[in-house]
């Protein structure tokens, strides 16, 4: 059930699904969002950007994206999370950073997804990178790897063991050393959201994600993470309005003034939160204000959060639609 102090509007056109967002420099505080979309009924996704207002979007601000990776056709492609120069000037003015996955023809499973991060402009002239997480650190050979998240100099995601049930792990990549650390805080553990916090250079970071607690049902988390001693801290795990009973996962996060707001799921709703710091930098409890897409065939998902508004997709009249709420103060 939604909460009475949520508003909604339908974002993107029809077969374009939001995933990630982070504020752009220029006038009218323009967005960047990432995501993906049919190029035709019954195609495989492909990866999609768009830079402009939050709402109501402009039809001249998308850019939709093949990634080029030498010697593989891709197939499918989607991207989770970008970052832009207004926190990272490092990315370039005009340039943007963002992480996804992709699957391409060549590869021995076809089916499996590969990491990637695009650097440079909207037209997808700047560089792409795999991100596959090595075996010596993942434990084992990598079925899939998805990177989610990224700002600063760290992207984070998740992966899995090529047959290994319930192998599921999250992984941190510094950009800078190219290299990838395991991030297991239990099984099933992923990150889906990150965080710089201190502005750019700093070394500390807020991370988000979920993993099967200690009852056997999935939390949400968040943690301090620093960079350079790879050290994490502050660990705090949350279940949905403080019901353990309930599956819940973190899906992104968002400075805001009074601390951080975040996108969560659970099997009973999507909710948007808001977490805050006590005196000893440990992180609060949560407020959760329930968020339903009012006309929605089925539930709504949560996808990621800037300020006071969540982003998700839903169904609707027998298509797949991206929404967003703006929840009020």
């Amino acid at each position: 059930m939604s909460d009475a102090n949520v508003t909604y509007q339908t974002i993107f056109s029809a077969g374009q699904f939001v995933t990630g967002v982070r504020q752009d420099a220029g006038t009218d505080q323009p967005v960047v969002l990432t995501g993906n979309y049919q190029p035709t009924q019954g195609a495989q996704s492909q990866a999609l950007l768009y830079r402009g207002p939050l709402f109501p979007t402009d039809s001249s601000g998308y850019a939709y994206l093949t990634p080029v990776f030498k010697g593989q056709t891709v197939t499918t492609s989607t991207f989770y999370g970008p970052n832009t120069p207004l926190f990272n000037p490092g990315i370039g003015k005009g340039n943007v950073r963002a992480v996804g996955s992709y699957k391409y023809a060549e590869a021995s499973d076809p089916t499996a997804d590969h990491g990637m991060m695009y650097e440079g402009a909207f037209d997808g002239s700047g560089k792409w990178t795999a991100l596959d997480i090595p075996k010596d650190v993942a434990g084992g050979i990598v079925f899939y790897t998805i990177a989610h998240s990224t700002m600063g100099d760290l992207v984070v995601g998740n992966f899995d063991i090529t047959g290994q049930a319930a192998s599921a792990a999250a992984f941190i990549y510094d950009i800078r050393t190219q290299s990838f650390s395991r991030l297991s805080l239990g099984p099933l553990t992923t990150a889906y959201g990150i965080w710089q916090n201190g502005g750019d250079g700093s070394n500390a970071y807020t991370i988000v994600g979920g993993y099967k607690g200690a009852t056997g049902i999935n939390v949400g988390f968040v943690l301090d993470y620093d960079a350079e001693t790879k050290k994490i801290s502050n660990v705090k795990n949350y279940s949905y309005q403080g019901k353990p009973e309930l599956v819940t996962h973190f899906e992104g996060i968002s400075a805001i003034e009074s601390g951080y707001c975040l996108a969560a799921m659970s099997d009973q709703d999507t909710a948007f939160v808001t977490i805050g710091r006590n005196s000893d930098g440990t992180f609060t409890d949560a407020k959760w204000v329930p968020v339903a897409y009012p006309t929605s065939d089925g539930p709504s998902t949560g996808n990621t959060v800037i300020d006071n508004n969540l982003m998700g997709i839903m169904t609707t009249g027998g298509h797949v639609q991206s929404y967003l709420a703006v929840i009020k103060a």
